[in-house]
């Protein structure tokens, strides 16, 4: 019987991924939560709830960009074949691609609103 072993470094690279997608992920309710709020305010406290909004989702943005980066530039030293390095190279900018569409969406939905 065989077993399907998976190196330690993939695994750690798979979990380095999952949290960048997940944080990216997290801007949504984010996002959405902050806007609802801000469009629910009048004057000042328009103001001062539109500042908060945009620099904790800046920080998140940030967060994720750092997250996604370190996982775009992961390098993986014990993959033996060709096809495993190229599926590799390949799935390490999944969360940068994941992260660029997010911030498209954000900014259609924003443009939409207003």
């Amino acid at each position: 019987m065989k077993a399907f072993l998976i190196l330690d470094e993939l695994t750690q690279f798979h979990w380095v991924m999952l949290k960048s997608v997940l944080l990216i992920l997290g801007l949504l309710p984010i996002a959405e939560v902050s806007l609802k709020l801000w469009l629910s305010t009048e004057g000042s406290s328009q103001i001062m709830i539109g500042f908060f909004a945009l620099s904790i989702v800046s920080a998140w943005l940030m967060v994720s960009f750092f997250t996604a980066l370190k996982a775009s530039v992961w390098q993986a030293k014990q993959i033996s074949t060709q096809y495993e390095q190229f599926l590799f190279k390949a799935y390490r900018y999944v969360p940068m691609v994941f992260l660029s569409s997010l911030v498209a969406y954000l900014s259609l939905q924003l443009s939409i609103t207003f």
